[in-house]
């Protein structure tokens, strides 16, 4: 490999990374239309229109906020598929650039595959004995929007067209000479076989990641959360994530993850933080420990969640269109017996929200 061939193969690689930004910018400017499109329904005035402007003004600003957010490295990986490689999904093009978020032209050509999606999953997994239809596989590193260098894998030489250029020292390599910060770094570009086998996994049961010290097993669980979050939004962005760590020490090296990775729908505590407004720092006694670490406290911890809390209101007054809105005490404990026994507490919630504007908008009518 010669200095002006690695030259060569940057300028084409940066040429469809500035494509990639380009379309993302307008993106973009279409989130920020359909976001101001939104708060414009309010002035109409009734109650569906306000609904409606809620819904496009929550969805058009998270799109907003996945695309402003500061992607190091948003397109970091190329792969050059055989023609006749399995399909895994719709997308069917022979070369296909993995990214931090899926970008589509206006014509609806993938020009970035989010690193989640399954038409990805070869640029984790695929290896020389098992190429899975993936000729070449590049890595692209970048400082900013600026393509800086080139890594290539070549993992089947028998498909490669005579005019394939490999450059670099390879993925591994170039992983391992990354520069390491003071914050833990996300592995989307550098994810292994076995880490992307855990990450993946089925969304059932309880997934145990189990490994030495340094062999990154916080970061396979925080790209699992951020993996479950695209795959299966509906389900755990509406009932929230909650990842716990041991220290806020801890929660400070990794809070940069999740975000780098463009999701923002979890939520991190410490132990002590658990308790919205409450920072534990008391160290309790070797017997309060043992008792609190019992599987008894389970049943205790269920009976506090379902009992009505010594703050329990007389009712619940709103205003809405200049006219008070109420219910009675008695109206809210049919609804907690109605709906709390035999629910998760979260599904609970959500359950007697549901419940409460329905009472609220029977007393409109």
């Amino acid at each position: 490999m010669t200095d002006t061939t690695l030259h060569d193969e940057i300028v084409l690689e940066q040429k469809h990374v500035d494509r990639v930004y380009s379309r993302l910018a307008s993106l973009r400017a279409d989130a920020q239309r359909a976001e101001a499109e939104g708060y414009q329904l309010a002035k109409v005035g009734n109650f569906g229109s306000l609904v409606e402007r809620d819904a496009m003004v929550f969805h058009a600003a998270r799109r907003r906020h996945a695309f402003d957010a500061e992607h190091e490295g948003l397109v970091f990986g190329r792969l050059d598929m055989h023609p006749e490689a399995e399909v895994q999904d719709e997308e069917t093009v022979a070369r296909r650039y993995i990214g931090r978020l899926g970008v589509r032209a206006e014509g609806g050509e993938p020009l970035l595959i989010d690193w989640r999606a399954p038409a990805a999953a070869a640029f984790y997994r695929a290896t020389a004995a098992r190429p899975l239809g993936v000729i070449r596989r590049r890595m692209i590193t970048s400082f900013g929007e600026k393509v800086t260098s080139l890594d290539d894998d070549l993992l089947d030489p028998i498909a490669a067209s005579a005019d394939l250029r490999v450059v670099g020292d390879g993925a591994l390599m170039a992983a391992l000479s990354r520069a390491k910060g003071t914050g833990m770094r996300d592995i989307v570009a550098t994810i292994q076989a076995e880490q992307d086998l855990a990450i993946r996994s089925p969304a059932s049961g309880v997934t145990v990641v189990e490994g030495g010290p340094g062999t990154g097993k916080t970061a396979v669980a925080l790209h699992r959360a951020a993996f479950l979050l695209y795959t299966d939004r509906s389900r755990f962005a509406g009932g929230g994530v909650l990842i716990v760590g041991p220290s806020p020490v801890f929660v400070q090296y990794i809070e940069t993850v999740l975000p780098a990775l463009g999701e923002d729908s979890a939520t991190l505590r410490s132990l002590g933080q658990l308790v919205p407004g409450v920072n534990a720092t008391r160290e309790e006694t070797a017997r309060v420990r043992a008792i609190k670490g019992a599987l008894r406290m389970r049943k205790v911890l269920r009976r506090a969640t379902e009992d009505a809390p010594p703050s329990n209101p007389d009712g619940l007054r709103m205003r809405y269109r200049g006219e008070w809105l109420t219910l009675s005490r008695r109206q809210i404990e049919d609804i907690r017996r109605r709906i709390g026994r035999g629910s998760r507490r979260n599904e609970v919630r959500a359950k007697a929200f549901g419940e409460v504007l329905d009472l609220l908008w029977e007393s409109v009518k």
